[in-house]
């Protein structure tokens, strides 16, 4: 090698390195947006689990609301028959053993 080809040695050495370093750091970018869309997707679907959590919530809510006023119901019918029982034994008279 001649003194001559030196600075062209040395100029392909650091280009080979500032290629390294280019390559480095696109892979570095590269990762951070696959990270960054992983991210996406998962905050995609997350929003989506909570929409879906939402619904049967809304759904939950609505039938308990339904079986609240099922029971009021019930409990109503039931406090009448109770009362109706209770005023026919009231009006019926106690027969004595004989």
């Amino acid at each position: 090698m001649s003194d001559a080809s030196l600075p062209l040695v040395s100029a392909l050495q650091r280009l080979g390195s500032a290629i390294d370093l280019l390559d480095a750091a696109a892979a570095r970018r590269f990762s951070v947006e696959r990270s960054d869309a992983s991210r996406a997707t998962e905050l995609e679907l997350m929003r989506g689990d909570r929409a879906k959590l939402a619904e049967l919530l809304d759904q939950a809510l609505a039938r308990g609301r339904a079986l609240e006023t099922v029971h009021t119901d019930v409990t109503a019918r039931v406090d009448r028959a109770i009362g109706l029982v209770q005023g026919a034994l009231a009006q019926t008279p106690a027969q004595e053993d004989g």
